[in-house]
């Protein structure tokens, strides 16, 4: 099935709306001078793991091999950064908060096996 190159920006944007809302909330947290753990871990878990899904997804937009495998792992990167938060910083879920890593870990492996699946079908 073919999908639109662009379509890969969607779980992008949803990355970097996660990352900027966690850097907003340290920000109003820091001018109130309350301090959080949580919040502080969450921010710098924005600059971790994300990285290899910025690389991925630029990757494949690049070379435009972007297709529904490619897409799904993204978008289940995505999610799983979003419920962590969530479990993280709402519902203080530590349980929750360490099976969305793990999804996320996963995702963002599966998204680099599946860039290497094409590069080694393309014949590099």
């Amino acid at each position: 099935m073919r999908v639109s190159q662009f379509l890969i920006i969607v779980p992008v944007l949803v990355q970097v709306a996660l990352a900027l809302l966690v850097a907003g909330l340290c920000w109003w947290r820091s001018s109130r001078s309350s301090g959080s753990g949580r919040l502080d871990a969450a921010y710098r878990a924005q600059f971790e793991l994300p990285v290899l899904f910025y690389a991925g997804s630029l990757f494949a937009f690049a070379m435009r091999i972007v297709d529904e495998r490619i897409l799904f792992f993204a978008t289940l990167f995505a999610l799983a950064q979003v419920t962590g938060a969530v479990f993280g910083l709402l519902l203080r879920n530590e349980n929750g908060q360490a099976v969305a890593g793990l999804v996320s870990v996963f995702a963002a492996a599966a998204l680099w096996v599946m860039i290497a699946a094409h590069v080694v079908n393309s014949g590099f």
